[in-house]
């Protein structure tokens, strides 16, 4: 039989929800924050760091949203850092894919400069290290530039770090060549030519790679030019560790027992099911590939559903937005009505107060035409707000890029704004510095403060009451338009003076 729920019971299952909701929201943050934190130990992370700082700050803001018990902003906060997250693999996934052969050039223009740098090394040469830093700040640039999407520039930066690459392994493989050469000579007097067959001849092979470029007689610069010299040091290894296994009784024996200790801890890596006595264990080697094929399909569907959630949530997100964008207009529009009510609700009492509010109204025209008058067009727009207060949007006020200082071009337009000081003495008022979304949002927050604050430390020098002024900085969450564009940046980064309403 159907029962009715009680008050009680009804109060307990919406607080069991509630907490539920909070879990359920504090377990995404800490997924987002770890797998944030494993994307910055991979190596795609110098490939994307202004984006990572962007995901970084969203999973500060949504931990303080969380703490200040704030779970709908929260949550906000963590949908767009995981979006943020994605932005990042896959703008360092496009750079690595796109550069590739000019990391690799990087790889080997680092592994010579340390060869033919180390102690004991001469070279007639510039020290490798000295050209290899403007590279590496080339590469840089172009990185940063691929993260702001200026590919022409990103291309000219890559070019100009390949460039230097190549000058260090061009000038470097002279000294390499020497050095290789003496090291292939210690391989051959220890008996790689016996012991390490295929590893000394290919160490030769690189060798004469190396010498035909640098006798002219190959035009192509070889490919990992090191490894010419690291084969030889491992032919000469190999064949004294030979050497060494046939003078020992028994050597053998270890090295088979030494593989198969290898493989079991493989297997055990890879949930292979097997004895634990490497003595008595002798796992195929097709049964470790298959294990490693089918860990890398797990990995590639892992990768897949991955992909799926980011998906679902950038889905989820856009949703989200437009419910509470329709939430907004739904309430803007009530309140619209609600405020033309009360406007005609107000201008119907007006008219039966009779000629004494009249005049009132008449004298606050004849203040907001004189306000009008102070500012020609091109210098700042009036506008009146609902509430009765009124804004002057110092659009003709422009500071330098980083900085805070008022030009004195401008001296003539803010002696004005304190004439519209005087013709609203009775009222305070707030000056408000915005800026674009370039850049980090705290300081950002900081530069229009201080921005702020030139403008009203200028007002009060020139006689007005501090008392009436007030500057608060609010960085770049405040647009008036989109900041994905040079004008609509532009017409972001400004200064808002509101005359407050009367008391």
């Amino acid at each position: 039989m159907y029962k009715a729920v009680t008050p009680l019971a009804s109060l307990l299952l919406s607080l069991l929800f509630l907490v539920s909701s909070a879990n359920a929201a504090e377990n995404s943050l800490k997924q987002v924050q770890q797998q944030l934190d494993d994307f910055k130990q991979s190596e795609l992370a110098m490939f994307a760091p202004q984006t990572i700082d962007r995901a970084n700050a969203l999973v500060g803001a949504a931990m303080l949203a969380k703490d200040q018990l704030k779970r709908e902003e929260s949550k906000s906060a963590v949908v767009l850092a995981t979006a943020k997250l994605a932005e990042a693999k896959q703008t360092a996934t496009a750079f690595k894919r796109r550069f590739n052969d000019l990391i690799l050039l990087r790889d080997d223009a680092k592994s010579i400069a340390e060869i033919v740098a180390s102690p004991g090394q001469s070279s007639g040469y510039i020290s490798p290290t000295q050209i290899l830093k403007p590279a590496r700040d080339a590469l840089m640039q172009a990185i940063s530039s691929h993260e702001q999407g200026q590919l022409n520039q990103t291309q000219a930066y890559a070019d100009k770090a390949q460039k230097l690459f190549t000058q260090i392994i061009s000038d470097a493989i002279p000294q390499l060549t020497e050095i290789t050469a003496s090291v292939v000579g210690k391989a051959a007097n220890s008996g790689a030519k016996q012991y390490a067959p295929k590893i000394y001849q290919r160490s030769k092979k690189k060798l004469a790679e190396l010498r035909n470029f640098m006798d002219g007689l190959s035009q192509v610069m070889p490919s990992r030019p090191v490894d010419g010299l690291y084969l030889a040091r491992e032919a000469k290894h190999m064949s004294e560790q030979v050497k060494l296994w046939r003078k020992k009784t028994g050597s053998h024996e270890q090295i088979v027992l030494a593989q198969r200790s290898l493989k079991l801890k493989l297997a055990n890596a890879l949930h292979i099911s097997s004895a634990t006595n490497p003595m008595l264990t002798e796992i195929e080697g097709k049964d470790l590939l298959a294990a490693l094929e089918k860990a890398n399909r797990d990995l590639a569907d892992e990768r897949t559903a991955h992909k799926q959630t980011i998906a679902l949530l950038k889905k989820q997100a856009a949703e989200e937005l437009q419910r509470q964008l329709s939430l907004q207009t739904e309430s803007m529009t009530l309140t619209q009505q609600q405020r033309m009510s009360t406007i005609k609700d107000a201008y119907r009492a007006k008219l039966e107060r009779g000629q004494a509010q009249l005049e009132k109204e008449t004298f606050e025209t004849k203040r907001q035409a004189k306000l009008h008058k102070l500012f020609k067009k091109n210098e700042a727009s009036v506008l009146v707000n609902l509430d009765g207060s009124l804004l002057i949007r110092l659009s003709g006020l422009q500071f330098a890029p980083g900085r805070s200082k008022v030009d004195a071009k401008y001296y003539d337009m803010l002696e004005r704004l304190k004439q519209a000081m005087a013709i609203y003495q009775d009222r305070s008022l707030s000056i408000e510095g915005h800026t674009d979304n370039l850049g980090e949002v705290k300081p950002n927050q900081q530069l229009s403060l201080k921005r702020a604050e030139a403008v009203r430390d200028f007002l009060i020098s020139s006689g007005a009451d501090s008392s009436r002024l007030k500057a608060l900085g609010y960085g770049e969450v405040r647009p008036i338009a989109s900041n994905d564009f040079p004008q609509g940046r532009a017409m972001n980064r400004r200064i808002d003076v509101v005359i407050q309403t009367g008391k």
